[in-house]
């Protein structure tokens, strides 16, 4: 029959020893079910009468006790066999265990109680001691008067300082220079007199002469000086004034065929020979009115001609003095 339970492939020794589990098993479950045998308990002891003799003087006797009054012996405890030994089985692991009964529920905490926080006594204040007179204060003594400082002496007067020596005016300068070496602040109200005085002769007297477009211009570019006091000057003098103004003209390279070109200037300078008025010929303002390049490249010209670096002139020592009109062809 247990053969039947062993899987097949299992060594007599493991059969063995599940045979023996398996009896084991039935034999506690027979006695779960059956319950345990009752055993007959052992019967007691008969009761004895224990007699006590004392030895004492002649003549003393001791009552014995009323045989109705003797104290029964104590009983003795039956120890009682102890229930045999119940194996328990061993768990199947094939079988599930049942759940562990659950943990009773802990007991509610008991509140302890406090006992009631007692009044705090009431403290009684002290009795007010009757108020001590105030000590008379003494009156203070009526403060001196410091002594007063006398004044300090007025310091004496100072002495008067030396008059301070004039210094001798300069002496004019005998050296004299030809030509003005820098620019000079012009004078506003004589510039405009002289503006205003050539408006007018220009006004009166009617252009003599006419633009010939056959004149040469300078060599290497720059200005040529020819008109009216362009014969006093000689032709290394035109050269140097022409290189003179050149270094303030700028070229421009988006202008179509400006090497090309040429325009008349018509100068006027001052006194101190700077160039004041720049105007164009006729026949170049009617040009510059229909061509906007030609326009472009003759204000260039006229500004070369005005600017702070190159209007100074350097016109020769006779020119000096005196208002001068040139004429420049200007080209580059």
């Amino acid at each position: 029959m247990f053969d039947r339970l062993v899987p097949p492939g299992v060594t007599p020794d493991l059969r063995r020893g599940a045979a023996a589990s398996a009896v084991l098993h039935i034999a506690v479950l027979l006695l779960v079910l059956l319950g345990l045998p009752l055993f007959p308990m052992p019967a007691p002891p008969p009761e004895t009468t224990v007699s006590m003799v004392f030895q004492g003087k002649v003549g003393t006797t001791m009552k014995a006790p009323a045989p109705g009054k003797v104290p029964a012996p104590a009983k003795t405890a039956v120890p009682v066999p102890a229930p045999p030994a119940v194996h328990k089985p061993k768990p199947n692991p094939n079988e599930f265990a049942p759940p562990p009964p659950p943990p009773p529920p802990p007991p509610p905490p008991q509140q302890a109680v406090t006992p009631p926080t007692p009044p705090p006594p009431v403290k009684t204040p002290p009795p007010t001691p009757s108020p001590t007179p105030a000590p008379a204060v003494p009156t203070p003594p009526t403060p001196t008067a410091p002594p007063q400082p006398k004044p300090p002496a007025k310091p004496a007067p100072p002495l008067p300082l030396p008059p301070v020596p004039t210094p001798p005016p300069p002496e004019p300068s005998t050296t004299s220079q030809p030509n003005a070496t820098t620019n000079p602040a012009p004078n506003t109200n004589a510039l405009l007199n002289t503006l205003q005085k050539l408006r007018a002769e220009v006004k009166q007297q009617p252009p003599n002469a006419r633009y010939n477009p056959n004149q040469g211009g300078a060599p290497e570019g720059g200005g040529s000086p020819q008109g009216n006091d362009t014969a006093a000057l000689s032709a290394s003098q035109r050269a140097a004034i022409g290189a003179y103004v050149r270094r303030c003209w700028t070229y421009d390279p988006g202008a179509l065929n400006a090497d090309k070109m040429q325009v008349m200037l018509v100068v006027t300078t001052d006194a101190d020979g700077v160039a004041r008025i720049v105007r164009f010929a006729p026949a170049d303002r009617a040009k510059m009115d229909s061509d906007p390049v030609f326009q472009a490249f003759a204000d260039r010209a006229r500004r070369a001609v005005l600017d702070p670096t190159c209007a100074n002139l350097p016109l020769p020592h006779h020119m000096m003095g005196k208002i001068n009109v040139l004429s420049f062809r200007f080209s580059p």
